[in-house]
């Protein structure tokens, strides 16, 4: 179901002049703070390459627009023209009125209408059409063709199928967790933590997080392991001995970029979960600490599996491989502690 809000709006604009996003403002009757909107991907070929701003000559207040619509719209383009045909009268709303009122036939036709669809983060689709807002567009600072056009259609409806998705995944997962109060177990912060996930990978899926060579950082700063948490001396041991053995080919695809990733994460995790410095240290709970281990515990598992393929090529892994056990043990035996 839609969330329209055409009739509310008062003014705005949407500026598709960087190729891949879509921008745009809107001022909505009731509501004290403009809405922004940061989109992924491009409008139709009327207006892609162009800004185009419009009003609504006159705007009513929706009090379901004023309650639920978020003040910043990240999320992916629909469709998004102004030369969509509809059939709408030819008359004004006060002529529209008029007629009703003596019980008259309202005579229609097809217009070009104003249609601006998106999905976003927090309210899902959001719309507006209509035929009645006031409205300039510039020139095009870069144009689709017609096959530009079914490409980009084609591309934005798969966004917009992955981004449901992700956001189905994310509400299911939310339907799970519980709304308690105090300490939960490990089971809970997994259901916590997979809505993190999703919602994560939505932001990095609308460009909010780092790009994708960023995401990933190999280098292991030179770090004394003085009074460091046993996990965390290992882990870097298993990651520094991993990127000496990957060298130039770190981000080959296939078992070596497996590998750096594994590691990667595996050192990421423990090193927030026990930080060296005393002002990063906070208490957390039981079952989070549990919770954040299980997942380590997958990512050795995938090291390990990369390091069995990597031994057949180069035997130097098996030391790897002993070391991600051994990492792996540790892992264990401090889960049954926290659980005991």
């Amino acid at each position: 179901m839609a969330f329209r809000i055409d009739k509310a709006i008062i003014r705005g604009w949407i500026d598709n002049t960087t190729p891949g996003i879509t921008r745009g403002g809107l001022e909505i009757m009731g509501m004290e703070r403009p809405v922004k909107i940061l989109l992924r991907g491009n409008c139709w070929r009327d207006l892609a390459g162009t800004r185009i701003e419009f009003k609504n000559p006159k705007p009513i207040m929706q009090e379901d627009v004023v309650e639920g619509l978020h003040a910043l719209q990240r999320g992916v383009v629909g469709d998004m023209t102004a030369s969509k045909r509809v059939k709408a009268p030819f008359l004004t709303q006060e002529q529209i009125e008029e007629l009703e009122m003596e019980d008259k036939d309202i005579q229609f036709g097809w217009k070009n209408a104003l249609s601006l669809e998106w999905y976003s983060l927090v309210n899902g689709r959001v719309m507006l059409e209509t035929t009645q807002y006031e409205m300039t567009i510039t020139t095009h600072q870069w144009e689709l063709d017609e096959e530009g056009e079914k490409k980009q259609i084609a591309d934005n409806n798969a966004a917009m199928e992955h981004f449901m998705e992700l956001m189905l995944t994310a509400s299911e997962a939310q339907s799970e967790v519980k709304e308690v109060e105090g300490e939960v177990d490990e089971f809970e912060w997994e259901k916590r933590l997979r809505v993190r996930d999703t919602l994560e990978e939505a932001a990095w899926f609308l460009g909010e997080g780092p790009p994708d060579d960023e995401i990933i950082e190999y280098e292991v700063e030179e770090v004394s392991l003085k009074g460091r948490e046993p996990l965390v001396q290992h882990a870097i041991l298993v990651q520094s001995t991993a990127l000496d053995l990957l060298g130039d080919s770190i981000l080959d695809q296939g078992p070596r970029s497996d590998l750096a990733l594994a590691v990667a994460y595996i050192y990421d995790t423990l090193d927030e979960t026990w930080p060296a410095e005393e002002d990063d240290k906070v208490a957390l709970e039981n079952g989070y600490i549990l919770a954040v281990l299980k997942r380590a515990l997958e990512a050795c598992n995938s090291a390990v599996a990369a390091c069995n393929t990597l031994n057949m090529e180069d035997d130097r892994y098996e030391d790897l491989r002993s070391h991600v056990f051994h990492l792996r043990d540790l892992m264990i035996d401090k889960s049954h502690t926290l659980r005991d």
